[in-house]
C-alpha cells in the first residue's frame, strides 16, 4: 500500500477530494503534492503504483519540451530557427518557410488540424510535416498539433545529430535518475515526441521538482531558469479551445491554468501542474473522460488540504467480489486468425480462480486472476492494452502490467483488468465449453472486440508447445 498522508494535511479534506473525483468518475490512480522540498501526498490506489511505468499520453509533450530547452541552452538551436533553414528545404512554400521552433512549440504552425496521422505512418515523418500545407500564417492560429511535438523530434536529432531518445537519457533521464522509460515511435523509428513516452509518477515528480526549482534538480542545473520563464508563458491564444484550464494560454508544450502556474497534461487525466507562486507542484495518473472537473477537484483540494485535522481513509478501488464459483474448465483452444497472433489459449478455471495461457509462436505468456482481490501478471503482447488512436501495424510485443481480478456471471467467467502500464481498463467475458470459445474484451472509454476459437482434440497438447 502506497499512502503517505503528511501531519499538515487535512484528511477529511482528501475525503471530500475523492468523493468528488468519484462523483465526476475520475478514477485517482496516484497522486503525489509537493510544497517545495517537502512531499505532503504520495499515495496510489491499490492495485496501481506509484512506481509503474506507464502511457503518459501527451504529458510527454511538456518532457519533449524540456529536451528542446536543453538543446536550446547548449546552443545547438534558438527557438527563432527557420525548419526550411534546419532541414535545408529549399523552394517551400511561403507560409511553410515561416515556421519556426518556437511554433512548433507554441502550436501555431498555421495548420487547421492535427498532422500526426500523417506522420505516423510514414516512412519519413518530417517529410511528410512539410507534405501538409499551413492554412494561416504561422504564428496566428493556435491549433493543439502533436504532428508539431513530433516535428521537434526531427528537429533534435538534425542539431544534434544523435536520436533523440538517446539524446533525452544522456540530457536529461540519466542526469535526473530516471531510468524505467520507454517512448514509443512512428513508423519511421522517431520518437512520437507529443505521445507515447511510458513514465512513473515517481519519475514525474523528478520532473516537477526540477520545473519548480527553476531548472534545478538535486545541485545540478538541467534547465536555464530563463528557458522555465519563457516556457511557461503565455504565448499562443486559445481562447477559443473550450474550458477554462484549455483556453487560458499556452507556453511551449504547456497549458496555462486559469487559476495560476502552468502545467503539462495527457489524454484521460494525466497531469503535472506547477503552481510557482504557491511553491507547490501536483502529479496525477488517472483516469477520466471530463479532465476540467479532474482540475476543479485539484484545485478545490489545494484550497481546503491545509490544517491537519482527521486522518482521512486510504482508498482503493474493488476488485469483483467472491461469489458463484467459476465453471470447471481444464482446456486448450484453437484460435481463429487475430492480430495479436495468438495461436492457442489453455484455460484452466475453477472455484474462485482463473488461469489463461496464449500462445503467440514465440512464447507462452499467462494472466492470472482471483475473486476478491488483485492479482498481478506481466506479460508481453501486441494489440491488448487499449491505445488512443489505435496501434500501428507491425507493432512490436509491449512489457504489459496487469492487475486483475474475476468473478461468475451467467455461467461465463468474467475478468476486470486494470492495466498499471496505462491509464486504462478492460473488462473480460470468456464463455468456453467443449466445443468452442469466445473472449469478448470491452472498455469504458473505447471499442468491443473478441476472440474466438475452437477446442483441441488434445486438450492437454498446448502444454508441450514450444517445450
Amino acid at each position: 500500500m502506497e499512502w503517505f498522508v503528511d501531519s499538515t494535511v487535512d484528511g477529511k479534506a482528501l475525503d471530500r477530494f475523492f468523493t468528488f473525483m468519484e462523483d465526476n468518475k475520475v478514477e485517482v490512480h496516484t497522486m503525489q503534492i509537493y510544497r517545495g522540498e517537502r512531499r505532503l501526498l504520495r499515495l496510489a490506489q491499490e492495485p496501481y503504483s506509484c512506481r509503474d511505468s506507464r502511457e503518459v499520453y501527451s504529458l510527454s509533450k511538456m518532457f519533449t519540451s524540456t529536451v528542446v530547452g536543453i538543446a536550446v541552452g547548449q546552443g545547438l538551436l534558438r527557438v527563432q530557427d527557420r525548419l526550411v533553414d534546419i532541414f535545408g528545404r529549399e523552394g517551400a512554400s511561403e507560409k511553410m518557410s515561416h515556421i519556426t521552433v518556437r511554433h512548433l512549440l507554441s502550436m501555431n504552425t498555421g495548420h487547421d488540424r492535427c498532422v500526426i496521422p500523417e506522420m505516423i505512418v510514414a516512412p519519413d515523418s518530417a517529410e511528410a510535416f512539410f507534405g501538409v500545407e499551413p492554412v494561416y500564417e504561422p504564428g496566428t492560429h493556435f491549433t493543439y498539433n502533436t504532428g508539431a511535438s513530433c516535428m521537434l523530434v526531427s528537429v533534435i536529432e538534425k542539431v544534434s545529430g544523435r536520436d533523440f531518445f538517446q539524446y533525452a537519457c544522456e540530457n536529461l533521464f540519466y542526469p535526473m535518475g530516471m531510468t524505467d522509460i520507454s517512448w514509443r515511435r512512428c513508423a519511421d523509428g522517431r520518437c512520437v515526441g507529443g505521445a507515447g513516452l511510458h513514465v512513473c509518477s515517481d519519475d514525474i515528480v523528478k520532473l516537477g521538482q526540477m520545473y519548480l526549482n527553476g531548472g534545478v534538480y538535486q545541485g545540478r542545473r538541467i534547465l536555464s531558469e530563463a528557458w522555465i520563464r519563457e516556457a511557461s508563458s503565455y504565448v499562443s491564444d486559445n481562447s477559443g479551445n473550450g474550458t477554462p484550464d484549455w483556453c487560458s494560454g499556452y507556453g511551449y508544450q504547456l497549458w496555462i491554468n486559469s487559476r495560476g502556474g502552468y502545467r503539462g497534461d495527457g489524454a484521460f487525466g494525466q497531469l503535472l501542474v506547477i503552481l510557482p507562486e504557491r511553491d507547490m507542484f501536483v502529479a496525477v495518473q488517472a483516469f477520466c473522460a471530463d479532465m476540467q472537473k479532474e482540475m476543479d477537484g485539484v484545485f478545490g483540494l489545494l484550497e481546503a488540504m491545509d490544517g491537519g485535522e482527521g486522518e482521512g481513509e486510504v482508498h482503493a478501488f474493488p476488485p469483483l467480489p467472491v461469489g458463484g464459483r467459476l465453471p470447471e474448465i481444464d482446456r486448450t483452444y484453437h484460435l481463429e486468425a487475430n492480430e495479436m497472433h495468438f495461436g492457442s489459449l489453455w484455460i484452466k478455471a475453477g472455484g474462485d480462480s482463473v488461469q489463461l495461457a496464449f500462445d503467440d509462436g514465440q512464447s507462452v505468456q499467462t494472466l492470472r486472476a482471483k475473486a476478491g482481490c488483485w492479482t498481478v501478471s506481466r506479460c508481453d503482447m501486441r494489440y491488448v492494452q487499449p491505445a488512443l488512436g489505435g496501434h500501428l501495424p507491425g507493432e512490436q510485443r509491449q512489457r504489459l502490467v496487469m492487475a486483475a481480478s474475476c468473478g461468475e456471471e451467467e455461467g461465463k467467467i468474467v475478468l476486470l483488468v486494470r492495466y498499471r502500464t496505462s491509464p486504462h481498463r478492460q473488462r473480460w467475458e470468456i464463455e468456453a465449453n467443449e466445443s468452442s470459445l469466445r473472449i469478448s474484451f470491452s472498455e469504458p472509454e473505447g471499442p468491443s472486440w473478441s476472440l474466438e476459437g475452437e477446442a483441441c482434440a488434445n486438450p492437454y497438447a498446448f502444454r508441450f508447445t514450444g517445450a
